[in-house]
């Protein structure tokens, strides 16, 4: 790498490497959601945060981020979703892990789903299909993943 920052087609900076097209679409519509819509993601995240294709999906996911080299742009996501779900908005409310808000007292429970759907965008093209549609499942109807560039 010779440390310029690779553009687009457009001439601007891919920040999240070949899917930043897809991650900027999906920031933008996530940001646009309501909170029934927010709710019914938060929802069908708990339904399947617990199960192990959840947990084989994300532990692949992870692996798959070390191998691709997109370190980085996993890192450089963090400000503009945290910028998105802002700190959380129930007192006492639990994340869909079923852990405590009190265990992170600032972060939105909205964030975990958010970050697993962005985190699998980010690495799509590299994922196995049946991990990226455990990963951004809860997103399929307030965000179907199908009208967003693929990369």
């Amino acid at each position: 790498m010779t440390g310029s920052q690779p553009t687009g087609g457009y001439g601007g900076p891919v920040p999240y490497g070949p899917a930043t097209g897809s991650i900027r679409q999906f920031m933008v519509r996530l940001a646009a959601l309501d909170a029934e819509a927010r709710n019914a993601v938060l929802a069908r995240f708990a339904s399947v945060a617990r199960t192990r294709a959840f947990a084989l999906a994300d532990a692949a996911l992870a692996a798959t981020i070390e191998r691709s080299g997109r370190a980085d742009a996993q890192n450089a996501l963090a400000g503009p979703l945290l910028q998105i779900v802002g700190p959380r908005e129930v007192p006492g409310a639990e994340h869909p892990s079923g852990d405590s808000v009190e265990d992170a007292p600032d972060l939105n429970p909205f964030a975990e789903p958010a970050l697993a759907a962005l985190l699998a965008l980010l690495v799509r093209d590299l994922l196995s299909t049946a991990h990226f549609a455990t990963l951004y499942g809860p997103f399929d109807t307030a965000i179907p993943a199908e009208p967003l560039p693929a990369g």
